[in-house]
């Protein structure tokens, strides 16, 4: 079964107000850390690393790329859901 942006499930960011956060584990150690909000490098509703605390907020998201709960590379910014399901098709 191929994974989708559909598959990460946010929450309220654990450190950050105004914020969500999601992870995707797509095997062999790899997942994505996906985030919005405030002070990342995402936009919404409320303009460009403005606050986000739904997913319906969002239009753009921060991108980390794990590998055994390290980030591999730098984060990628402003990043569409349909940018998000190609990199989940790259590295899946």
């Amino acid at each position: 079964m191929t994974k989708s942006f559909d598959d990460i499930k946010f929450d309220k960011h654990p450190l950050l107000n105004g914020a969500i956060r999601g992870q995707l584990e797509l095997g062999n150690g790899i997942a994505l850390s996906v985030v919005a909000g405030e002070s990342l490098y995402s936009g919404g509703k409320y303009g460009n690393r403005g606050p986000v605390t739904k997913l319906e907020d969002a239009t753009t998201f921060e991108v980390a790329v794990m590998n055994d709960g390290e980030i591999v590379d730098d984060v990628l910014g402003w990043q569409s859901k349909k940018d998000i399901n190609q990199l989940i098709q790259v590295l899946g």
